[in-house]
């Protein structure tokens, strides 16, 4: 009787890394840059997700702290990867739901008074949360995260759906050109 399982020891050898997590160099940024093959690389590109590279926003515990949600791009992906994925804004952002609202800024509704915001001006790339004026006021009273007026699960979901589409597109544009 045949039976589908997984096999652990059959696994892709990754150079002399002992865990295939331990070299993720498009997260860690620039200082753990190796040389990698192009299987490596594939593989390291295939781990950034918006899980990976943004903070969760379950976890916050206030309206004050879900209004000053930002994340540094530069400090999560490495510059190659802001780079692409400011390409991406600037050519398909439109197509991808992020819509330029600004010289520098993308926005991206993910419920109802919130958007996802990137900033692309060079060497500041951050990602932030915009509200609407009059979900403003309920998230500054808002003292405990079951007083909320949206749910912190809802945006979260939203937010990675939306970002991890512009790093897909990411991938795939970095996959063709390790393909040349």
């Amino acid at each position: 009787m045949y039976r589908n399982q997984l096999v652990p020891e059959e696994r892709a050898c990754i150079g002399t890394y002992e865990s295939t997590f331990d070299c993720q160099p498009f997260l860690t940024g620039e200082t753990a840059m190796q040389p990698m093959t192009p299987e490596q690389t594939a593989y390291a590109l295939g781990q950034v997700t918006a899980n990976q590279a943004l903070p969760s926003l379950t976890v916050l515990e206030n309206g004050y702290e879900l209004l000053e949600y930002k994340v540094d791009l530069g400090k999560s992906l490495s510059s190659e990867l802001v780079k692409e994925l400011v390409k991406v804004l600037a050519t398909d952002g439109a197509d991808l739901h992020w819509n330029q609202v600004a010289v520098n800024s993308y926005l991206c509704v993910i419920g109802a008074g919130v958007a996802a915001c990137i900033d692309t001006t060079p060497g500041q790339e951050q990602l932030s949360l915009r509200y609407a004026n009059t979900l403003v006021s309920a998230l500054h009273n808002a003292h405990h995260a079951e007083a909320l007026p949206r749910s912190l699960l809802f945006l979260q979901t939203a937010l990675y759906e939306r970002f991890d589409a512009l790093l897909a597109e990411v991938r795939k544009r970095t996959w063709f050109w390790m393909g040349k």
